[in-house]
């Protein structure tokens, strides 16, 4: 069993948990979470490989969620912080020119998805704490994002 693999194992037998509050071991998990995760699979004609390298790519973005949800209350800046991760990790997976198209069109959908929720957990603590903070936040998210999208060169369109 290779890194990857041990690790996928690992992140699924803590959903098995079904223990949302039990939150530490998560973010070890996502904290180990294997460097290669982030770079092209070895792709073969054996489609087995690409559906675990999709399904821990979900895994990992969906503990990242998780761990941010966990913190918004007491922690918003450490919150914060686990969905500016995803976001970041996703461009550069998109930016990578190993990766397949497929992987691509999924991190594109998930980088839209995340900057809607980035945006709205910064719209959110305007209403709490430091408004202008935030409000600068979602100002400079929206200008990065419009500018990381250009550079594209409307590769999401084209999926």
């Amino acid at each position: 069993m290779d890194d990857l693999q041990l690790w996928i194992a690992t992140i699924k037998a803590w959903y098995r948990e079904d223990n949302p509050h039990n939150i530490e071991p998560l973010i070890a998990i996502i904290s180990a979470t294997p460097a290669r995760l982030f770079t092209a699979p070895d792709l073969n004609p054996n489609k087995q490989n690409n559906h675990n390298y999709e399904e821990a790519l979900a895994y990992w973005l969906d503990g990242c969620q998780k761990i941010s949800q966990f913190h918004r209350q007491q922690q918003p800046e450490l919150a914060f912080t686990y969905l500016q991760l995803p976001y970041a990790k996703l461009q550069a997976l998109i930016c990578d020119p190993q990766q397949g198209a497929t992987t691509k069109r999924w991190g594109l959908k998930k980088l839209d998805s995340i900057i809607v929720k980035l945006l709205e957990f910064c719209q959110c603590q305007c209403q709490c704490q430091q408004p202008q903070h935030w409000q600068q936040q979602r100002r400079d998210l929206i200008d990065l994002h419009v500018i990381f999208m250009a550079a594209q060169q409307h590769l999401n369109l084209r999926y």
